[in-house]
């Protein structure tokens, strides 16, 4: 018999490509079959404004407001538009982080929310040594978890 591994909490990045976006509908239709909370992550970079009276760029509370209903909206359509009505949003938290490097913060918020499993797109466009993208690469090989990498679906060339 084997031993089963509890998975109880899902982290989903998402910079809403399409790897990213087909990433999102599997690992919330396998937290749901899971009965696993999840959290969706959007990784932005810093939002800055500039301050004239101050004479440089700062962060406003405003601007960050704006980019978090914006990400939350978007997520919200991806739910509509991939039929995912039966999924309790109750146990699907939307967090966006501002950072430079996505992979660094993914890794840190996957260890800060005690994740058992990532679930992040990958478009293939890693290099010459790597079959994956850049950020999905230093999850995968960096993570405390288990990592799930959806590749985007490739469009047929005629």
């Amino acid at each position: 018999m084997h031993a089963r591994v509890p998975v109880k909490k899902v982290l989903i990045p998402i910079d809403f490509s399409n790897a990213a976006r087909e990433a999102f509908y599997a690992g919330v239709s396998l937290a749901t079959k899971l009965d696993a909370d999840t959290v969706v992550l959007h990784v932005a970079e810093p939002v800055r404004s500039f301050d004239f009276d101050k004479k440089r760029y700062v962060e406003t509370a405003e601007t960050i407001h704006r980019v978090e209903e914006g990400v939350r909206r978007r997520v919200n359509e991806i739910y509509d538009e991939g039929g995912l009505e039966a999924v309790d949003r109750r146990r699907v938290a939307t967090v966006v982080q501002g950072a430079v490097k996505a992979a660094d913060e993914i890794l840190a918020v996957a260890r800060q929310e005690d994740v058992d499993l990532i679930v992040i797109g990958s478009s293939g466009d890693g290099g010459f040594d790597s079959p994956l993208g850049t950020t999905a690469e230093k999850v995968m090989r960096r993570a405390h978890c288990a990592v799930l990498v959806i590749r985007a679906r490739q469009t047929k060339k005629r």
